[in-house]
């Protein structure tokens, strides 16, 4: 069995592995063929960030309307705000997209790690695929003018809505 030996530093040419030993390019077409799969792939991620961040605002805006139900009553029980929490026929489409959104950030973490680890193929046209592929889906998916969003302040905000750029922190 024939040991491959990691590059360390970035290098240039077609014969590459990516991400596991099934996945070797040996010829001028399958580098390309892969170079795409990676642009494609990271493109996808960027996708799946815009769709967390619109089921996000979503989530935000079902939270806002409950709170503002309660809010809307005359005589509000104390632990009124709290009992939300609580499955109810009232919000369970709040928990369905819960569930949705850490379903996709599941996705959106193993697609973050497995383009981290083909970046570090050290193949500079791998690593070009993923930025160009991230650049593209980022300007298609979530750059400026692509939601439809009002900006508030308030001081009582619990969480504001945080997309990194960075496709390793799932976080994003």
């Amino acid at each position: 069995m024939m040991m491959m030996m990691m590059h360390m530093t970035f290098y240039w040419g077609k014969e590459v592995s990516i991400l596991f030993n099934g996945w070797r390019t040996e010829t001028l077409m399958q580098y390309w063929g892969s170079l795409l799969v990676l642009f494609l792939a990271s493109v996808f991620h960027e996708y799946v960030v815009s769709i967390r961040a619109h089921i996000r605002m979503k989530y935000n805006n079902i939270i806002s309307s409950h709170e503002n139900s309660y809010n809307s009553m005359e005589s509000p029980q104390p632990q009124a705000k709290s009992m939300h929490l609580l499955p109810t026929q009232r919000n369970t489409r709040g928990y369905v997209i819960k569930i949705a959104e850490t379903l996709l950030f599941g996705v959106n973490a193993l697609l973050g790690y497995l383009l981290m680890l083909a970046a570090m193929s050290y193949n500079v046209g791998v690593v070009l695929a993923i930025v160009a592929g991230l650049s593209v889906g980022f300007f298609t998916f979530r750059s400026v003018g692509n939601f439809n969003v009002s900006v508030h302040h308030q001081e009582d905000d619990e969480e504001d809505l945080h997309l990194s750029a960075d496709p390793c922190s799932s976080c994003t």
